[in-house]
């Protein structure tokens, strides 16, 4: 954990959007470029969250007496640390979804993402931007649609905290 923290702490405070700039830029703007974008930075808060779970099971009584009773280390591994860290980062990662999603939606905003026919909430609401006077439906729709999204997220992020 301690040789890779500078990088996970760099790729942690990297936006989404700086990174969809920087693939962007090298590939092109493409649905494909934006989804490495995003799982570029993305990854960071789960890397040191498991991180985290990881040494915490490791300082478990059952753990610690394992090898004792004659569990190798692999089986330690297997049986022990990953249940107990498997769960809680499969609910961060599950929260964490909303956001990647809108992120996704402000590279697609912002022409960074996928392209014209391809459907896509970014993409459909700036394709429809330029009929915001005479059908404001085209636009209200999308928009409604990642607030909808923001608000669940948020809601799931208290609620995980309680």
């Amino acid at each position: 954990p301690r040789a890779a923290t500078g990088f996970i702490e760099v790729a942690n405070a990297a936006p989404p959007i700086l990174a969809g700039l920087i693939v962007a830029g090298v590939s092109g703007p493409s649905a494909t470029g934006a989804a490495i974008a995003v799982a570029g930075v993305g990854w960071a808060p789960l890397a040191s969250h498991a991180a985290g779970l990881v040494a915490e099971s490791r300082q478990r009584p059952d753990v610690l007496l394992a090898p004792v009773l004659g569990e190798g280390r692999v089986r330690i591994a297997l049986t022990r640390v990953l249940p107990a860290v498997i769960g809680p980062l499969a609910r961060h990662a599950a929260l964490r979804l909303p956001g990647k999603a809108l992120a996704l939606a402000g590279l697609g905003f912002l022409g960074l993402g996928a392209q014209s026919p391809t459907p896509e909430w970014g993409l459909v609401l700036s394709d429809a931007l330029p009929y915001i006077e005479r059908a404001p439906w085209a636009v209200v729709t999308p928009a409604a649609a990642l607030v909808v999204l923001s608000v669940t997220a948020v809601a799931a992020s208290r609620s995980a905290r309680r």
